[in-house]
This record gives C-alpha cells, structure tokens and sequence, in this order.
C-alpha cells in the first residue's frame, strides 16, 4: 500500500537487502524511517544507510533513528520475526553542547549525517549555524537558494524527528556565527571541505580566549554530477535537479484566461531564445515588448500621457525617442516607476485583447521583462523565470548592447533581483550554461507541464 510514511530495522541478516528495501520504500512512500538494530555499529552505519539511499532511492525522505520512539502515526518498528528489536545499550555522549555550520538548502542525505553525527556525541544540545546574506551569494546557483526561515525549521524539524537533542538555531552571514561567542561549547562537526574552517574557528577561538572545540570531521557521501562538476552530494545538486520542476503549486484562481503562463527574465537572462524555443514547440507566446510597441504609436494615448510626464522624449509628430526615455528611467528608479505605472495597464489591455482571440484549451506564454514588477503573476496560472549569473548578465548586456561596464552595471542594478523573481515563480530555468543544457530544461519543464495539465 501507499503510504506516506514507513519504518524498517536494519540488522546484519538484511543489510546486503538495503537497496532493495529502499527502491521498495520509494515506490510506496515518501519517508522512510530506519532503527539500526543493535548488533550494527550505529554511527558508521548510519553513513552507509544515508549515502545508499542518496544511490538507490534519492527522493526518498531516508531517516535513521536516534531514539526509540517514533513519530504519532508511523508503523511501530518491527523486526523480521515480528518482535519489536531489543533496546540499544545506553552510551553517554562526549560532549555537551556541539556546534556546527552550513547552507542546509533542500535538506539532503549528507546534511542528515552531519547532523546525526552531531546529535550522537552531544549529551544537551547543537548549535547549529545556518549561513545567510554574502555568505551564500558565491555558491552556485544561489538565487535558488531557500529563505533562510525555511532552512532552518528543516534543520529543527529533523533533529526533533530523529533525536531527543535539542537544537539551537542561529541564521549567520559571517564564517563564524556562534562558534566564536559561545565559551560553553566543546566540539564543531565538520565535513571534509569544512575541515579548514573548523580549524580557523579554534583560532578566533583562541584570540577570544576561550578553550579550543574538538573537531569531529565526516566524510562527504558520493554523487555524480558532470553538469556542476562536483564528485560530492550537494545542495548544489539538488538545486540544478531542480530547474525546470515546478517549484510551487499553481495558481488555482486566475484571472486570464486560457493557460496562460507568465515567460520572464533579467535584461540578456536568455528569456528570448526561451521563447522561440516554446515557438517550435508548438506554443503561442506573445511577445510584449511588440505588444508595447503597438501602445507607443504615435498620438496614442499613451504617448500623450508620456509627454506630460517626459515632455523631452516627444517630438511634435507625438512621437517617443525610446532610447532618450531608456537613458532616463534606467539612471531614476522613480522615474521608471512612474513610467510604468502608464505602460503597464496600456500593454495588460492589449494583452488580454490577444488572449481573447485565443482558444481557451490552449496554453499561451506571456514573455514580459517586468512581469513580475507589474504585478501580473497572481493573475497567471504559472510564472517561469529565466536567469544566468549576474556576471554572466552583465558580460552579455556589454556585449550586445556595446556598452561599458559601469552603463551595464546600470542597466542590471535598475532591475529586480534574480531571487525576488524566483520567489513569485514556479519554474526556474538558468542560461549559465551551453545552449543545449538549456534547452534541455525547457524539454523537461514543458513535459512536466503536460503531464499535470492532464
């Protein structure tokens, strides 16, 4: 039966049986609960169970109990035989208070040992450090990085699922955080590419005059990812397995109509060459930079109000000199809120005139720069970013718009951010790499759109 939750002890006779029971497992629920049967060494194994499931099940919720009681709701653990397997012999942890630190972004087999090991060795608690703000902006793809609040009720959620260790959690933008201002703490676990930051821990550690932390160091659980060059599992990973999914729920109430889904992006993000791919896919995309050109015909409207507001860009035929109105709103961030404020309703109305024309069965791409400034993704059933790195946009906007580096920063710095975007949106698709590598995420999130469109 399907289930969401099941429980299974792992005793020497069945752990050669383990990926078997995990592909199992996968296929029946989405978390799976694991007592290592006394007769197994429980931190070494405990490794081995999370960096197998990382192998043979990796969407699978693996977690290895600490303690001997299980959560209201989950089958009580039961042995081959039926029996309820004999209690583990009480061991005294080391330590009292450990530390340690990290991103913890879409909470992942390797976090889950790390912080199991910490749990095993700490008599009362873990202090546990959850990296935010400068600290996180040089990991790859970073704009997809989880809110912090998120993060850290995973962190909590896990250790209060799995141990009777308490946690205490700090959000830190410094290499630090607590591990250099708590004198009472007596051991930092690291992981093998944190080993060197354990070590610089003691030092500050030292200069505050405070005794020095054991560090306790894991190994890192494989993985293969050719695409981000990295031999290690990763939040990084998982935030690349994760461009093209949907990241959110859909809009069940919107306002346009047919399925219609918003196709946005910083300037040079690649949104363009997104769209024509859609095109030769099939699917309508209305391009509202064209759209608001048809808004800008001479004596529109439009431009009568521009010319109140700008009267230096309109010539006598009411024409606008669109670059000399670029230069403006570009350089003024309330002077390109004010023109927005007089394009964005002429362009809606002109959009939901196409969208009419449209059959309501369809799905129809609104590609939009600003559509996420101008409010629109509450009236969309879906929103789709498209984005690449800021050097990357910046390199790209110097490039094609032959401008210097200090005019590209400009354009870029006048826009919303990346993340903000991400944050309105349910699909996420990144330019950074070879062409084919993003078409190959527009292939995957347009088969996963058919699919929960039926």
């Amino acid at each position: 039966q399907s289930m969401e939750a099941a429980s299974v002890v792992l005793s020497q006779r069945c752990l050669a049986k383990l990926p078997e029971v995990l592909r199992l497992a996968a296929a029946r629920c989405t978390r799976l609960y694991v007592a290592v049967h006394p007769e197994l060494p429980l931190q070494s194994t405990l490794d081995s169970i999370y960096a197998r499931a990382s192998e043979h099940a990796p969407l699978l919720d693996v977690r290895v109990m600490l303690k001997s009681t299980l959560p209201h709701g989950v089958t009580p653990l039961r042995a081959e035989d039926g029996s309820l397997p004999p209690a583990r012999p009480a061991i005294d942890p080391p330590y009292q208070r450990v530390c340690l630190g990290g991103t913890f972004d879409r909470l992942h087999n390797g976090h889950k040992a790390l912080l199991s090991r910490a749990a095993l060795i700490s008599r009362e608690s873990i202090v546990c450090g959850v990296t935010d703000g400068n600290m996180i902006t040089n990991k790859t793809l970073w704009e997809m990085i989880e809110p912090v609040e998120r993060r850290m009720k995973a962190v909590e959620e896990f250790v209060n699922d799995v141990s009777n260790v308490s946690c205490d959690l700090r959000s830190i933008t410094d290499p630090f955080g607590p591990s250099i201002e708590m004198a009472d703490l007596n051991a930092i676990v690291v992981s093998e590419e944190t080993f060197k930051g354990g070590q610089a821990v003691n030092v500050k550690r030292f200069e505050n005059q405070m005794g020095e932390l054991v560090i306790e160091k894991i190994g890192l659980i494989e993985a293969d990812d050719s695409l981000l060059k990295e031999t290690k599992l990763s939040s990084s990973s998982r935030r690349k397995e994760a461009l093209g999914t949907l990241l959110k729920p859909v809009n069940t109430h919107p306002k346009f109509s047919p399925y219609t889904i918003g196709l946005t992006g910083g300037i040079a993000s690649g949104k363009t060459k997104v769209a024509e791919d859609l095109r030769s896919m099939g699917y309508t995309v209305l391009d509202c930079d064209k759209i608001a050109h048809g808004t800008y015909a001479a004596g529109s409207d439009l431009v009568k109000e521009i010319a109140l507001a700008f009267p230096s860009v309109v010539n006598e035929k009411e024409e606008v000199d669109r670059r000399a109105l670029g230069d403006i709103v570009f350089n003024d961030t309330s002077k390109r809120l004010q023109l927005n404020g007089l394009v964005w309703p002429a362009v809606l109305k002109a959009v939901q005139a196409e969208l009419d024309k449209i059959p309501s069965s369809d799905v129809v791409f609104i590609e939009a720069a600003a559509l996420v400034e101008a409010g629109w993704p509450r009236n969309l059933h879906e929103t789709w970013i498209i984005f690449c790195a800021r050097a990357e946009e910046l390199r790209r906007v110097q490039q094609r718009d032959n401008l210097d580096e200090k005019q590209a920063e400009a354009r870029v710095s006048s826009q919303i951010s990346n993340r903000e975007r991400i944050e309105v949106s349910h699909v996420a698709i990144c330019s950074d790499w070879e062409r084919e590598v993003t078409r190959k995420q527009v292939r995957k999130a347009v088969e996963l759109l058919e699919k929960r469109r039926k």
